[in-house]
């Protein structure tokens, strides 16, 4: 049974299906939970339901000293092809007043999905220039992605088969591990950049699996091979459905006898019979030939580095070899180029 004390304040910033979900599953467990949302309409509902709901505007009115969490789940749709921000930070810089407003610690907690480094180069330096707080010190920060179905959010919320905690502060993430408590869910504490990166790769993979069978599925169909009677079995043959592990750890590209072979084997040989180049299988391809060429290149330099070489030309060397992402690692130049296929 809980107590008193573990009986959290927690204000939802926006409330579709996730804020709803997430808000609503809070309050089951005994939570006092707010709403805020810019739709009336959706403001309406929620205060039909008995629910407290209120506009965003009304998030600095004063009653935000009291909350132990703000939790954002607002849109962030595609835009373009690149992911549009706008609604995020318009929600941050009112929330940075509430912030600054705010009379105790509280912890705001993202669980929006948000490209890799969002949280650290956006959420935090906005909230701490409108609040005129330190994150970390005055408030805790938490990256807490979602992984609920559209159809069945609310559920999905009251039975977590995983809870990530994404934090770069110990104390945020303990606190909000506490909050999930009530839910008895197995809990992965990560880095805030690991936790946005994550979510990426959970939405991907069900993205690439859906795919890859679609276009086996195209290739079935146009051989009178039916996909139905196969599929059930490939899942249940196929080591990398149902061993988790398989395929996880860095150990490059793949190799062996039959996954090299046979992957070029099968796309030939769908081009040249089917006229159909599977753009999955070529991509699954092309990626092994640029962890190969990743591997190779990594080598070459281990040894060089034990040569004793000019510092000019080591300078001239690694120019030509290497450009640096974003992130400062090392990429083999031209290695997305000139791939087979």
């Amino acid at each position: 049974m809980r107590g008193k004390k573990d009986i959290k304040k927690i204000a939802v910033i926006g409330s579709g299906i996730v804020g709803q979900a997430t808000g609503k599953g809070m309050a089951d467990v005994g939570n006092e939970v707010v709403f805020f949302d810019t739709n009336p309409v959706i403001i309406e509902s929620l205060i039909k339901e008995g629910f407290y709901a209120k506009h965003a505007d009304d998030l600095n009115d004063g009653s935000s000293n009291g909350f132990d969490f703000f939790m954002l789940s607002v849109p962030t749709p595609t835009q373009n092809g690149r992911i549009n921000l706008h609604f995020l930070e318009l929600a941050l810089n009112n929330l940075g007043k509430a912030i600054r407003n705010g009379l105790k610690k509280t912890i705001v907690v993202l669980r929006s999905t948000v490209s890799p480094g969002t949280t650290e180069n956006l959420l935090v330096p906005v909230l701490e220039k409108v609040s005129g707080k330190k994150a970390g010190k005055d408030f805790g920060v938490c990256m807490n992605p979602e992984f609920l179905r559209e159809v069945s959010a609310k559920e999905d919320f009251r039975n977590p088969w995983m809870v990530v905690i994404g934090s770069n502060d110990k104390k945020a993430g303990a606190e909000l591990e506490k909050l999930y408590a009530p839910f008895k869910s197995q809990i992965a504490h990560m880095s805030l950049r690991e936790a946005e990166m994550m979510k990426y790769a959970h939405n991907l993979l069900n993205a690439t699996k859906i795919s890859f069978f679609n276009e086996m599925r195209i290739v079935g169909n146009s051989i009178g091979a039916d996909p139905d009677k196969m599929f059930p079995i490939v899942v249940k043959s196929a080591e990398a459905i149902w061993n988790p592990k398989y395929g996880i750890k860095n150990f490059g590209a793949y190799g062996g006898v039959c996954l090299p072979k046979d992957t070029v084997a099968f796309f030939t040989w769908a081009s040249e019979f089917l006229g159909y180049k599977m753009p999955v299988l070529k991509g699954t391809i092309q990626t092994n030939e640029l962890m190969k060429a990743m591997a190779e290149y990594s080598d070459y330099m281990e040894k060089n580095e034990t040569k004793k070489v000019s510092h000019e030309k080591q300078t001239i060397h690694h120019e030509n070899l290497v450009r640096k992402n974003d992130f400062g690692h090392r990429i083999p130049h031209g290695a997305f180029s000139g791939l087979p296929l």
